[in-house]
């Protein structure tokens, strides 16, 4: 399971406006603009968990933005979100590997002294072994 979390799926400090989409993941956004749709993923402190279960996705895969300014969404708190972690799950995990996943994203994300390594961490590498710790362990 440790091919979910890549260094090169974590963008740090990125300017939100510059992201975009490609045309290549039109199922994945429309997953992800679904389960928005059911309710927000938005957490509090600059903190979301959107995600995705499509046939489109080849394998499990979390992607972790961080946002420089951070990106007006849904939140429980009103407040924008400076860190997303995306689980972008294949349909056929949808029951197993989604489930395990977005529980423990979600478990950890609860532990504020976490939260602040993972708000500060300065390169890729450095957030994947925070969340590798937590997540994958």
């Amino acid at each position: 399971m440790t091919a979910v979390l890549a260094p090169e799926n974590v963008l740090l400090d990125v300017d939100a406006a510059a992201l975009g989409i490609t045309a290549g993941p039109a199922a994945v956004v429309e997953g992800l603009a679904a389960r928005e749709a059911q309710g927000t993923t938005g957490l509090m402190d600059g903190l979301a968990i959107p995600h995705a279960k499509s046939a489109a996705i080849d394998h499990a895969a979390l992607v972790v933005l961080r946002m420089r300014d951070g990106v007006e969404w849904e939140t429980l708190d009103g407040g924008p979100v400076r860190l997303a972690i995306s689980l972008l799950i294949p349909e056929g995990e949808a029951g197993t590997t989604h489930l395990k996943l977005l529980s423990k994203v979600a478990r950890t994300l609860m532990k504020a002294p976490v939260r602040a390594e993972l708000l500060a961490a300065e390169t890729p590498e450095a957030l994947v072994e925070i969340l590798g710790e937590h997540v994958l362990a």
